[in-house]
């Protein structure tokens, strides 16, 4: 197994920070970005042959699971809103726009899991509704409902009817 894992780890050294920033858009918080990211590493570290093809999708999946699990878990807890570390938010790099960054922290996560996934990341509904283990019609419901809410949310900080290049921006 030494070549298997000497690909394993260089995969872990080479797409740990892609996969923290992923994490991080997915929930919001850099630590459990990091704890996921983390987690996700090791599942794949763990089943290296099954996943040698692709371990990123499989890395990104065990992000979103995990995440879910989360918060269906903690859905009754209100989360507290603290600083970054290092006070600079990896997922900026991304979404740029300060009231978009605003808009989206806003949404829950499950809206905002859907709409990174889907937006930043290209993943249909249907792939979306494969990591999440839930149905299509509420993965695209939340991505209405996410849609809708950003809209209102901007047009309310812009004070008029929102642009609507708002969603280009998003992209990288």
């Amino acid at each position: 197994m030494g070549a298997e894992a000497d690909d394993a780890d260089g995969f872990a050294r080479d797409r740990l920070d892609s996969l923290r920033r992923f994490a991080y858009l997915v929930c919001g918080s850099a630590a459990e970005a990091d704890d996921l990211a983390q987690v996700a590493v090791v599942e794949v570290w763990r089943r290296w042959e099954s996943v040698r093809t692709d371990p990123e999708a499989y890395a990104r999946r065990v992000i979103v699971t995990r995440n879910i699990s989360r918060w269906r878990r903690w859905w009754r807890e209100v989360p507290s809103v603290l600083a970054d570390r290092d006070g600079e938010d990896p997922a900026r790099r991304r979404v740029t726009d300060p009231a978009l960054w605003d808009a989206l922290h806003a949404l829950g996560q499950p809206e905002r899991t859907v709409v990174v996934l889907h937006v930043l990341f290209r993943y249909t509904f249907d792939e979306i509704a494969a990591m999440s283990g839930e149905p299509r019609g509420t993965v695209s419901s939340r991505y209405s409902r996410a849609l809708r809410a950003l809209r209102r949310h901007l047009s309310a900080r812009a004070g008029a009817e929102p642009d609507h290049d708002w969603l280009v921006r998003l992209t990288p």
